[in-house]
């Protein structure tokens, strides 16, 4: 491997090196995606910068229970790992109340216990003394944190926790275009964004990122929901579907973003600090331009069948009759939950579409019918906060009737949508649900508002 501080690029699992480690250290099979490629790559530089011997001790942020802590752990005299452990919290990597026994009870090849201690602690106030630690590492964690102050003040205290030559190997979000995607509590930088940060911290930057990618089919990006937007074993907009997707560069909307490694150094304070480069960054950002509007070409010709349920908790519809044996699980709460069906926030471009919704009902239904409410959300792809409902209707569903609606909306490239229905009054167990789209030829579709047609039979 030739240069270690890189963004993803399929081109990187054609490297012995890169390849070595997948098998030997990671001990999986390699595929084309971006968290094997984290792992491999930290595990990668932490070794060929010296780290990985049994005199050494490493600090992992925001480690989780990820498989390359057992790596690393097995080269080294002693590993700490950190995150925000919590019974309750969202992340199943991080889901306890026991890091040290999570971590063990989760480990996927033999690893000597005694070398790593796991603790509940916050990435930007490391309750460590100075100068403890030989390295740190932390994959794709630093951009859940905070804000800008929360970021410097992470890459301070892992400064002081080092020792003088110490080396923070991190990976992280990072997308082709000018602004940073805030969302709450995940961050997608921009080359700038990331500049600004590593101009002001402490830690000095080792070597300029090169962010060059190969002209490879794997390196053409999609959005990371693309297998619920897809009909199954039929020819639609990415071809036959046998194969596996890559899952090495992505789209936000219209943005292109992987993940990069950075390789930071605890140096003197006498040492220039240098301006950060991002090498081949003007021959990536046009290949990835190029393959959205590939990308988008195939989605204005493509019919897709959409998952109505991915949005939903465990994906699961406490309202279908095919999911009734996960009803007793404990995030499914039939009380609680209105939700009929959910799908994922989609991205279409910019071309006009039929959305056909089909409510199929079942056996079991109160005296009075059931009103349910049909919606079509959307936010703006920079905004994921400002979601607004565009389109909304109350539909009657009977046993002895079906809901079949049709959605016709211009669409635009800077938002993403999603359909969704709610049980307003009444109750219900649905048959079957399903959820399509097609585009709408230029010449049969002129309006420049949606519209909706109902049709219950």
């Amino acid at each position: 491997m030739k240069t270690l501080s890189k963004i993803c690029d399929a081109g990187d699992w054609f490297d012995p090196e890169f390849n070595q480690v997948v098998l030997e250290e990671l001990k999986e099979n390699a595929r084309f995606h971006r968290k094997q490629w984290e792992f491999a790559m930290i595990f990668l530089a932490l070794r060929k910068y010296g780290f990985l011997t049994e005199d050494k001790v490493g600090l992992s942020v925001g480690g989780g229970n990820e498989r390359v802590l057992y790596s690393i752990a097995n080269h080294v005299k002693k590993l700490v790992v950190t995150d925000l452990y919590d019974e309750n919290t969202s992340w199943d990597c991080a889901r306890t109340g026991d890091p040290k026994e999570f971590i063990m009870n989760s480990k996927p090849f033999p690893v000597d216990e005694n070398k790593i201690t796991a603790l509940r602690m916050d990435m930007r106030n490391l309750q460590f003394e100075d100068n403890t630690f030989d390295f740190c590492y932390s994959s794709c964690a630093v951009e859940h944190i905070g804000d800008f102050d929360d970021f410097v003040q992470h890459f301070d205290e892992v400064f002081r926790c080092l020792k003088e030559d110490g080396v923070y190997v991190f990976t992280t979000e990072f997308q082709f275009g000018k602004t940073t995607i805030k969302d709450p509590n995940n961050y997608i930088f921009s080359s700038e964004y990331l500049a600004k940060i590593l101009d002001v911290i402490k830690l000095m930057l080792e070597v300029n990122p090169d962010v060059s990618l190969i002209n490879h089919e794997a390196n053409l990006p999609l959005p990371s929901n693309i297998k619920n937007m897809l009909i199954p074993g039929r020819e639609n907009l990415l071809g036959n579907l046998d194969g596996t997707l890559s899952h090495v560069a992505l789209l936000r909307g219209k943005y292109p973003f992987s993940s990069i490694l950075f390789i930071l150094r605890k140096k003197s304070r006498n040492a220039e600090k240098k301006n950060v480069e991002f090498i081949n960054y003007s021959s990536s950002d046009k290949f990835l331009k190029d393959g959205i509007i590939k990308f988008q070409d195939k989605l204005k010709a493509s019919e897709v069948s959409i998952n109505p349920f991915s949005s939903l908790p465990e994906g699961i519809s406490p309202y279908c009759i095919d999911h009734a044996e996960y009803f007793t699980m404990p995030s499914i709460n039939r009380q609680e939950q209105d939700s009929i069906f959910h799908t994922d926030y989609f991205w279409f471009g910019s071309h006009s579409r039929s959305f056909y919704i089909n409510i199929e009902s079942g056996d079991e239904l109160d005296v009075k019918p059931a009103v349910i409410n049909l919606r079509l959300h959307t936010y703006p792809v920079l905004n994921s906060g400002n979601v607004k409902c565009i389109y909304e209707k109350d539909v009657e569903l009977s046993t002895t009737s079906n809901i079949i609606e049709q959605i016709n909306i211009d669409l635009d490239e800077d938002y993403v949508y999603a359909i969704l229905a709610k049980v307003k009054s009444g109750s219900c167990l649905i048959k079957n649900i399903s959820v399509n789209s097609k585009p709408i030829k230029a010449e049969n579709f002129s309006l420049k508002k949606l519209i909706g047609i109902s049709n219950t039979n």
